[in-house]
């Protein structure tokens, strides 16, 4: 399998990032019209940690190739526990917690997707196309 260049798979991430806003988003206007969120994530919070993550992507496109998979390393911590085990945890426990099924695998799906993508960027499975800083 070839390696992804870095441009394509910051494009994959930001695909990440703005899925995981828009099911936020989603969830929060459900939620302003009475209705139940779509997952135990709190949308406000869940938006703003999609938000920070995209802040994160900068780093690579400024060049800071190593502050870039730190913080990737980071994201696989937080968002592989908090976008992934607790759901599958939660939803084991209580489904009545989300939405519906369907909403809750489109979720998993969203974060699996984000989860893959950060830990080729962590471990440097990328061809760097991007001017690289010397950190």
């Amino acid at each position: 399998m070839e390696k992804p260049t870095l441009s394509k798979l910051l494009k994959m991430q930001l695909l990440y990032c703005f899925s995981g806003l828009a099911y936020n988003v989603v969830s929060y206007v459900v939620v302003l019209n009475g209705g139940q969120q779509l997952s135990t994530t709190d949308p406000v919070k869940g938006a703003l940690a999609m938000s920070v993550y995209g802040l994160f992507l900068h780093a690579a496109t400024f060049g800071y190739m190593k502050t870039y998979r730190l913080l990737m390393l980071a994201s696989i911590v937080i968002f592989s526990w908090g976008g992934v085990i607790i759901h599958v945890f939660n939803y084991i426990e209580d489904p009545t917690l989300y939405y519906s099924l369907p909403l809750w695998l489109l979720a998993m799906g969203i974060n699996v997707f984000g989860l893959v993508l950060n830990v080729i960027a962590a471990i440097g499975l990328f061809k760097t196309d991007l001017p690289v800083s010397s950190q």
